[in-house]
């Protein structure tokens, strides 16, 4: 969010974020240099359609739009389990955190109890076109 108080037709209010006010840009980087590679602005919901479903996994699919053999690293606004799968097909990874509310969450994931300083890990395994998830506990030494 690029803060921006003035007069905009696509100006956002983000009450959670520091500041409220701003324009919302979704940008494609990478790591190593900090170089953004792609950038797509955020203009506002369609009128007079349905509201997107997908959001996170469109953003994402338009930047990376012709990469190949990429990581790519995003919060859990972007991450789903639909969106590995066609970034697998496009020979691509991800790496992110996700959110309990997804509907593709395996239930024993749900069930884990997580302390503090706690990591849990999944993998994903593709067999015969199906998805397999595993998970590892990773435990962390307090600060």
């Amino acid at each position: 969010m690029v803060p921006f108080k003035g007069k905009c037709p696509f100006r956002q209010y983000m009450p959670q974020k520091p500041c409220k006010y701003g324009l919302k840009i979704w940008m494609l980087c990478d790591t190593e240099t900090s170089f953004a590679h792609r950038m797509q602005v955020y203009t506002g919901k369609e009128q007079n359609t349905a509201p997107e479903t997908s959001q996170g996994k469109r953003v994402v699919l338009d930047l990376t739009e012709g990469l190949q053999g990429r990581t790519m690293v995003c919060d859990n606004f972007f991450t789903s389990l639909s969106l590995a799968e066609e970034l697998r097909q496009r020979k691509m990874t991800l790496v992110g955190t996700i959110r309990k509310n997804k509907p593709e969450l395996p239930p024993i994931l749900l069930q884990v109890r997580r302390s503090t300083y706690t990591l849990i890990l999944v993998f994903a395994a593709v067999c015969a076109g199906s998805v397999t998830l595993a998970f590892q506990r990773l435990s962390c030494v307090s600060p």
